[in-house]
């Protein structure tokens, strides 16, 4: 008897949960594939209407490397999206926040060596991620565009690592690009971490936060051996995590920055672009491999501010710059464009935003592009 009610126990509510499990299960499935092919079915670039949609993964110094190339009409000039981090990529969210540069240009997107779609072996990549290489790497990517796309030139926009990056190549092979753009100019990390520390202890100095003052003034002065990356990782950590309490990290004008982070986490799990798995990848709380890691930790004494070849350009410059940025601090990057002597030059300051100001300001991001950035592309391809 009692076996007979365990066994109906088991048939009236242990069944209907696991029915209720994998149907839930079911049901989240389909609606991440419906909303992905909603998204697929929005990339109107084809080549039967002047336009292009391409993806696959081209060997940049010896590695296999993931490149996606889109645009409405491919008489617009080239565009080199290079995203930050180092292993940011934004393959996952720029079927939304791209689409609308698609109009104005061919858009390159590229995740870079050791991120997003080409991570790789971390084992072989480690010693491969050096910030020469990553320069190169971009440099023979810009040589296959010009090759596939038919153009002898290309405008560079840097997001945060991006712009350091992208400052190497054009101060490397200044003939092949129409324009630099850098959103969140990064100075390095140490005199970006030490600035940042030293913004947010004034501030709460101010508001009379004992308990983050605190925080802030037990960090050792010393930085750690550039060869220790997880420590010296550790100590931007200790220092960027007081960004976000006073919206001078990431996001200053949102309202709600957690509810920012699940719009990420949406936009990557219906992006038409990515993966379940690459989704989850990126969003587990730790870098995709320690290479992206190893890199930071070598660029610790890159400096702009004590680097006089960084301050003579042969090309024209555009920094977009979010007034409330303490992540790569404004302070900074205002010093050292003072200072920087390019064909021509133009510094935009995003009043309302702090570090991704493509996501603050999505309309003047677009509008300052097309209008001033656009213009000395299309000046050199007539």
């Amino acid at each position: 008897m009692k076996f007979i009610k365990l066994k109906k126990l088991g048939t009236y509510i242990v069944l209907p949960l696991f029915l209720l499990a994998t149907g839930g299960v079911g049901g989240t499935v389909f609606m991440v594939d419906f909303t992905k092919d909603a998204y697929q079915n929005s990339n109107w670039y084809n080549e039967e209407d002047g336009g292009i949609n391409e993806t696959k993964y081209i060997s940049l110094g010896g590695f296999d490397q993931f490149v996606r190339i889109r645009g409405r009409d491919l008489n617009n000039p080239v565009l080199l999206d290079l995203h930050g981090g180092p292993g940011s990529t934004l393959t996952g969210i720029s079927h939304r926040f791209f689409r609308p540069m698609t109009e104005y240009f061919t858009l390159v997107e590229w995740d870079q060596r050791g991120a997003g779609k080409s991570a790789g072996n971390p084992a072989e990549l480690y010693p491969t991620m050096t910030y020469d290489q990553m320069v190169n790497d971009t440099i023979e990517l810009i040589e296959y565009i010009k090759t596939r796309l038919g153009v002898e030139k290309v405008v560079i926009l840097g997001h945060s690592w991006g712009t350091m990056l992208g400052l190497g190549v054009i101060k490397k092979r200044p003939d092949l690009i129409h324009a630099y753009v850098g959103s969140g100019q990064g100075m390095a990390w140490r005199p970006t971490v030490n600035e940042s520390q030293r913004l947010l202890t004034e501030a709460y100095i101010k508001l009379g936060d004992e308990e983050a003052i605190a925080a802030l003034k037990a960090i050792p002065e010393q930085w750690p051996p550039v060869e220790d990356w997880q420590a010296s990782w550790d100590r931007v950590i200790s220092v960027q995590r007081h960004l976000g309490k006073l919206k001078k990290g990431l996001l200053h004008a949102v309202h709600n920055g957690q509810a920012m982070g699940n719009d990420f986490f949406l936009d990557n799990l219906y992006s038409p672009d990515t993966s379940l798995m690459e989704t989850f990848a990126q969003f587990r709380g730790k870098d995709i491999n320690g290479a992206t890691s190893a890199l930071r930790a070598r660029l610790q004494h890159w400096s702009l501010l004590d680097n006089p070849d960084y301050y003579n350009y042969d090309v024209p410059m555009f920094i977009f710059q979010g007034e409330h940025d303490w992540q790569t601090p404004t302070t900074l990057v205002k010093t050292w464009f003072a200072k920087v002597a390019a064909p021509h030059k133009e510094y935009v300051a995003f009043e309302h935003s702090a570090h991704a100001i493509i996501t603050e300001e999505p309309g003047k991001y677009l509008y300052t592009l097309v209008s001033r950035v656009r213009p000395f592309a299309l000046k050199e391809t007539k």
